[in-house]
């Protein structure tokens, strides 16, 4: 850590308090400046910082120093991380992880007189502490720090059941104590809001339920996704927890049972074997059931090639764990000119990736790529009076660590989770149905099914509201169901 003035020591306890979360193997100084560390010949001055405060995102801030090189140029460079969720050969989830850079603010003149009068905004980055650093033609010569302040949005703030709610945060932090916020409603635990990977903003989204009248949204911190109550006595006790107001009218009827749209998948590159062969697969996402097609050329004519669908067998639980499984859907044949035109219907499986392979014996001649979406079958029944059994069946539930569990609500209250690999993506769940007369709101969030094994586990299995935009890996969609309790005869 270069050397603070005198000015801008109280910063320094903070940020080496909170830069000591960071791994131990990332660089002691920002990467990007590691050269400017001034030298014993420079003189280090003090770089005043003015705001109002608390400081958030977009906030104008006004840097100045005095006693600088005249007619020189300032680079101001904000101190920052890199990184996110991370994921490694497509199923594992190996938790968070971030390496410390820079980025620049802009350049700023040195008046005749040797002074900075720089303004800038915040940027839409990471809460929590960050260094800003005056460089001079490569070396520093003053520095100081910021505090930025997690901001909440929500909207709209009224509408009849179903209506779906926005939370819109920013400044979220990398850093554990600032990472992680829950969502009440009604003093009942909804889910978890994290931007691990979005630069500290995402959009929380969760529906509003009944009765007719105000209910009240609270945020809490929870770095493990459990609401922090006492947070005036917790360390972290300058942090925000806003509240806000939910007026739930009378009118409209919820949506009996919808996903959300399915964002489009990475998709790998296909792999050929064979020089001058082209293979195509399109489309290449969609449901069980999908038909496809697979075209190609420049293959053996007049051969016949099986055609391999690659999936995954078994579960996490048992004690023969799960391995690849290669299972022939067709024999293809090739044209007398090479080509190839054929059918495929997708069939029941895990949601997430799948290869389909063509093979002459056990050469592979060509891989395409397919992922299977999640998708709902049915709700049954989807009235009744409280204590009818019902019943909702899903297809295509993942297989990764991160999307072969989806995580269930009941009026915005935490249900549990339902696991989607040992019965290969087919899903069915049951539960009784409770509550006064009317509209009663079902809602299935992405999790996490385990984290890395050093790491503590209570974060996950619990509904990520901001799924949508920081999910790891894929990003699966919420699936939304509606039960309406009718009066008892």
């Amino acid at each position: 850590m270069r050397r603070l003035c005198q000015s801008s020591a109280w910063i320094l306890i903070a940020f080496v308090a909170v830069f000591s979360s960071c791994s131990r193997s990332q660089s002691a100084a920002l990467s990007n400046s590691a050269s400017a560390a001034p030298s014993s010949e420079t003189t280090f001055r003090s770089l005043d910082l003015a705001y109002e405060k608390p400081a958030v995102v977009g906030a104008t801030v006004r840097a100045s120093a005095a006693g600088l090189p005249p007619g020189k140029t300032v680079d101001l460079a904000w101190g920052t991380v890199t990184g996110g969720w991370v994921i490694d050969d497509y199923y594992h989830f190996g938790g968070k992880k971030y390496s410390e850079t820079t980025n620049t603010l802009g350049q700023f003149p040195v008046d005749a007189s040797g002074r900075l009068d720089a303004r800038f905004a915040i940027p839409e980055d990471y809460g929590g502490v960050h260094e800003i650093i005056a460089l001079i033609d490569g070396k520093a010569v003053a520095q100081n720090g910021i505090n930025v302040t997690q901001t909440f949005e929500l909207s709209p703030k009224s509408g009849p059941i179903g209506t779906l709610i926005e939370l819109k945060v920013k400044g979220l932090g990398w850093r554990t104590m600032e990472s992680t916020w829950v969502v009440n409603w009604d003093n009942h635990a909804t889910g978890w809001v994290s931007a691990v990977t979005t630069r500290g903003s995402a959009v929380a989204r969760f529906r509003a339920t009944g009765p007719v009248g105000d209910h009240i949204i609270k945020l809490y911190t929870g770095y493990q996704g459990q609401s922090y109550l006492n947070y005036e006595q917790a360390p972290n006790a300058e942090l925000p927890r806003p509240q806000f107001r939910f007026h739930t009218t009378p009118g409209g009827t919820a949506r009996e049972a919808y996903a959300e749209p399915y964002q489009p998948q990475v998709i790998p590159k296909t792999e050929l074997e064979l020089a001058n062969a082209k293979i195509t697969l399109s489309p290449t996402q969609g449901v069980v059931g999908t038909r496809t097609r697979l075209r190609g050329e420049g293959f053996p004519p007049d051969t016949s090639l099986r055609l391999i669908w690659e999936t995954s067998a078994g579960s996490r639980v048992a004690v023969s764990g799960f391995a690849p499984q290669e299972n022939v859907i067709a024999q293809v044949k090739v044209a007398s000119d090479g080509r190839i035109d054929w059918p495929v219907t997708i069939p029941q499986d895990l949601g997430g990736l799948h290869g389909l392979a063509l093979r002459r014996g056990d050469d592979l001649l060509g891989r395409a790529f397919f992922v299977i979406e999640t998708s709902i079958v049915s709700i049954t029944p989807a009235s009744g009076p409280a204590g009818t059994p019902v019943t909702i069946h899903l297809n295509g539930v993942g297989w990764t660590e991160y999307d072969n569990i989806y995580v269930a609500t009941y009026d915005d209250a935490y249900m549990g989770y339902a696991c989607g690999f040992n019965s290969q993506g087919d899903v069915v769940i049951h539960f009784t149905a409770t509550g006064e007369p009317g509209e009663h709101l079902i809602d299935f969030y992405p999790g996490i099914y385990e984290g890395p094994p050093k790491e503590p586990q209570q974060l996950y299995r619990l509904p990520q509201l901001t799924y949508a935009d920081d999910h790891p890996g894929n990003k699966i969609p919420a699936l939304r169901f509606t039960f309406k309790v009718m009066p008892s005869l």
